[in-house]
């Protein structure tokens, strides 16, 4: 660890929430935005288990509309504007707000429910500006990225240096020492640009997005936070223009302004598990509440928290499963799955078997979709890390059998370290998905299969200002919530098939297998959401 480095481990503590829906006065407020009815129960919520329907996967996948998931859409969108920020990310007030509307929906629909705190380094834009020979930038053509450095009051003037290739080797970095560097978005990650930026000595960096769209936004080492450069993301537009300029020899005297506040910030998980079923045999679904500081987050991840609810509160419609359904809402997954990931390290190895597979729903309605299945039997051969465990094939099959039988059709994306599902699969217990897409850009092959428009990203606005409520594909948002709902409402009834594969595993025998698949790349695996 370089001097001056900070390394913040995340520390976490629980609270018990009382499981008594809250109908007083003040029941339909959260931070002081009235919500209206969106807490009331409905009419089923009050009929005995022995006159409720029995669950089906026709009446559950019925069930989720899109006016319900838009529900929580809108909610979501309310609590980001809170004091005009824009923004839900962790620590937050628009977070800890989407904190207290999950926790509250969870506790109406009579499940128990707890929130666990994530204590990590928090990084909040205050002002930022961009001048190139004494042409000023418009506030929504820049992007802070988490955990910058900030300049000195004032900013920071220095000419402009192009760094060679892509900014992946120190070499290239050579003469930024003192100078403002523009480095293309590709290849490594943003990290290890910032890093080596920083290491050469460069007064402040400009990264500029390869792909169309708006400007590029993501965060640097938080292990390096006293040392970073101060760092801004602008779009492809601007950032060949720049390079143009530079390769013919102009010099661009540049001015950045980044105002920024790192600090310490807590940060909840929310967890809801039913009372009734076998709490040895737990069906699981998640997805992460948080938003980049850059946007509000309503498809990334606030898409994928809709769904999350809303499956919650249909499946309380029915007559009690026989196996426990849990829901989770994760805090701090774009700084690195934190949440996630410190509420799977700490489960005892006896809760972790108790787990039989977990969904994760991470940006569900992107606008320029795909149906995407996580390959868990690796047939495309480009997921990494530690491979699926045993019953994770099974889980894939179900899906891809799923949007055979509706008649859609579906792709296949890795496993890579992009979002909640990896800790999940690290402690080897069975995991799977369905997402729509990032920053990824959709090919011919893809436009074939879900129409849209080839060459541009899966989601234009991907951890921009711009993630708004207009920004989700209601057709893509129910068809990929209602195949979680497929698959929920047979294994909560009879998990064996899972159980099957491992039993398969522990005897040496070979797993099911699907055939080889065609990997689509969402542009949230480690190249693309982590820090690139």
């Amino acid at each position: 660890m370089r001097a001056g480095a900070l390394l913040v481990p995340a520390l976490a503590a629980t609270v018990s929430v009382s499981a008594l829906p809250n109908n007083g006065p003040e029941s339909s407020r959260i931070a002081g935005i009235d919500l209206g009815k969106i807490f009331d129960p409905p009419s089923w919520w009050w009929l005995p288990d022995l006159l409720k329907p029995r669950l089906s996967s026709k009446a559950y996948q019925k069930s989720i509309t899109i006016d319900g998931l838009l529900q929580h859409s809108k909610a979501l969108s309310k609590f980001a504007a809170i004091n005009g920020a824009n923004t839900r990310s962790f620590g937050t007030p628009g977070y800890n707000a989407s904190v207290e509307y999950v926790e509250r929906w969870a506790k109406s629909y009579g499940y128990d429910v707890y929130r666990q705190t994530v204590v990590y380094p928090a990084s909040e834009l205050i002002s930022n500006a961009l001048t190139v020979t004494g042409s000023a930038y418009p506030s929504d053509a820049l992007r802070t990225f988490q955990y910058s450095g900030a300049t000195p009051a004032g900013g920071v003037t220095a000419d402009l240096v192009a760094v060679a290739g892509l900014g992946c080797q120190p070499a290239e970095y050579n003469g930024v020492e003192g100078k403002i560097a523009l480095v293309v978005r590709g290849n490594c990650t943003f990290v290890e640009k910032g890093n080596l930026a920083a290491e050469a000595g460069a007064a402040a960096i400009i990264i500029w997005n390869n792909a169309p769209g708006g400007p590029v936004s993501s965060r640097l080492d938080v292990n390096t936070l006293l040392t970073n450069p101060p760092t801004i993301g602008i779009s492809q537009e601007d950032g060949q223009a720049l390079a143009d300029r530079l390769a013919a020899g102009e010099t661009l005297e540049t001015l950045i302004e980044v105002n920024v506040r790192n600090e310490i910030r807590p940060a909840d998980n929310v967890i809801a598990q039913s009372k009734w079923g076998d709490k040895n045999n737990v069906i699981f679904v998640g997805a992460h509440l948080d938003s980049v500081p850059a946007g509000p987050g309503i498809n990334d991840d606030g898409s994928g928290t809709a769904a999350v609810a809303e499956l919650l509160k249909q499946m309380a419609r029915y007559k009690k499963s026989k196996n426990a359904v849990r829901f989770a809402w994760w805090a701090t997954e774009e700084v690195g799955l934190v949440g996630s990931r410190y509420y799977v390290e700490n489960l005892s190895q006896e809760e972790r078997d108790k787990i039989v597979l977990y969904v994760n729903m991470d940006m569900v309605a992107s606008p320029n979709y795909i149906l995407g299945v996580y390959d868990s039997d690796n047939s495309g051969g480009a997921n990494t890390g530690i491979p699926s465990p045993p019953g994770s094939n099974t889980l894939e099959a179900a899906f891809q059998q799923h949007f055979v039988e509706a008649k859609l059709n579906h792709t296949a994306y890795a496993f890579t370290a992009g979002s909640d599902y990896r800790p999940f699969l690290d402690a080897g217990i069975v995991a799977g998905g369905v997402a729509t897409g990032a920053g990824g850009i959709k090919t011919e092959r893809e436009v074939g299969l879900f129409g849209g428009e080839a060459g541009i990203p899966y989601d234009v606005c991907y951890h921009q200002a711009c993630d708004t409520i207009d920004n989700l594909a209601h057709d893509a948002f129910v068809w990929i919530t209602r195949s979680v709902a497929d698959i929920f409402s047979k294994y909560v009834v009879d998990a064996s098939p899972i159980k099957n594969e491992k039993k398969l595993a522990a005897r040496g025998l070979p797993l099911p297998r699907g055939p080889a698949d065609i990997v689509s790349h969402l542009g949230k695996e480690c190249s693309h959401h982590d820090e690139l």
